[in-house]
C-alpha cells in the first residue's frame, strides 16, 4: 500500500503539457524581483511545498515541479476567482485529456511576480497523501524564468545566479528539462522532476535497450488523467555523471511516437539523496551536491 501510495502522488507531479494553444503566450514578468528566497516545506522526503500568492489570496501552498510544463491551479481555488476559462487539451502519459484554462491577473512566490498568468485548473487533491491541501503547482512555465538552487539543509529556493562548478548538460526546451542517464551500455534520455521520488520509465521505450531491468507485476495508480496502470520493478545500477544510482523504478505506457520523442521517462531529483541541487539556465546545467 506505501508503495501504491508513492506511485498516486507521482502521476500527479509529473508532466502536463498542452496540444493547443495555450490562451496567452506566456506571462508577463518583473523583471526586478528575480533574486531572493524562499522558504519551504519538504512532505515524504521529496514533496516541495511553498507559501505564495494569487490575486488578493495570500499564505497559498505551492508545490515546486520541474516535471510539470505549465503551472497548475486547484478547481476550488479557481472557483473564487473572478476569472474567465477556456477548455483545451493536455498529455499526460499516453492520455490526452480535457482541461481548463485560465488567467490569474497576478502571482507570487518568493522573489518571482508575474501578471496574466495562463494556468490549467485541476483537481489537486491527490496532494493529500502526502501534504496537506495543494492550492497551486509551480511549473517550467515560471521556474525558467530563473536559475535556481534547491537546498535540502536550510529547506530554502534561492533564485538568481548559482555557482555549478560540476554537474551534467541539461537540455532545455520549451516541453521539459531533460538529463542523459547510463544504464549499463546504454544511455536514457529523463525529464528532471523535482515532484517524483523515483525512476519512473516509458517500459515500452526502453526494456529492449535495458536487459538488466527487473519488471514485477501490475499495479494501479490514480492521476489527473485518471486510473493508470504501472508495473514496479528495479534498475541494479545507473550513473549521472560521476554519481552511481539504482533502484525502484515505476513502468508506464508510453505516448505515441510523435509525443516527447526520445524522451524514456521521468528521473526524479529525490534518488540523488543530495544536500543541494542547481538548475543553471545561464549555462543549460543541473548540479547537486552529495
Amino acid at each position: 500500500m506505501k508503495a501504491l501510495s508513492r506511485f498516486c502522488i507521482t502521476l500527479l507531479a509529473i508532466s502536463l503539457f498542452s496540444i493547443e494553444s495555450i490562451p496567452n503566450p506566456g506571462p508577463k514578468v518583473d523583471a526586478a524581483g528575480r533574486q531572493g528566497s524562499i522558504p519551504f516545506k519538504l512532505y515524504a522526503g521529496f514533496l516541495i511545498v511553498m507559501e505564495g500568492r494569487i490575486g488578493d489570496r495570500d499564505k497559498l501552498k505551492f508545490v515546486l515541479d520541474t516535471g510539470v510544463t505549465y503551472s497548475a491551479v486547484d478547481r476550488k481555488l479557481a472557483d473564487k476567482l473572478p476569472v474567465a476559462r477556456r477548455p483545451g487539451k493536455v498529455v499526460s502519459f499516453d492520455k490526452a485529456i480535457a482541461a481548463e484554462w485560465t488567467e490569474v491577473p497576478n502571482l507570487e512566490f518568493g522573489p518571482i511576480q508575474v501578471n496574466n498568468l495562463p494556468m490549467m485548473i485541476g483537481d489537486l487533491r491527490y496532494f493529500e497523501s502526502y501534504a496537506t491541501h495543494i492550492d497551486a503547482v509551480i511549473g517550467l512555465d515560471l521556474l525558467r524564468l530563473s536559475s535556481f538552487s534547491i537546498d535540502y539543509d536550510t529547506h530554502k529556493v534561492s533564485f538568481g545566479p548559482v555557482a555549478t562548478a560540476s554537474g551534467v548538460p541539461m537540455n532545455v526546451d520549451n516541453i521539459c528539462l531533460t538529463v542523459d542517464l547510463l544504464a549499463g551500455d546504454s544511455t536514457v534520455r529523463l525529464i528532471v522532476d523535482t515532484g517524483a521520488q523515483t525512476f519512473i520509465f516509458y517500459e515500452d521505450r526502453v526494456v529492449s535497450r535495458l536487459p538488466q531491468l527487473r519488471i514485477g507485476g501490475e499495479i494501479a495508480g490514480k492521476g489527473l488523467a485518471g486510473s493508470v496502470t504501472s508495473k514496479r520493478g528495479f534498475i541494479p545500477k545507473a550513473r549521472l555523471g560521476t554519481t552511481d544510482l539504482g533502484g525502484e523504478v515505476f513502468f508506464v505506457k508510453a505516448p505515441s511516437a510523435s509525443v516527447l520523442p526520445g524522451i524514456d521517462g521521468y528521473f526524479g531529483t529525490a534518488v540523488l539523496k543530495a544536500h543541494r541541487i542547481d538548475f543553471d539556465f545561464e549555462t543549460n546545467t543541473f548540479a547537486w551536491t552529495k
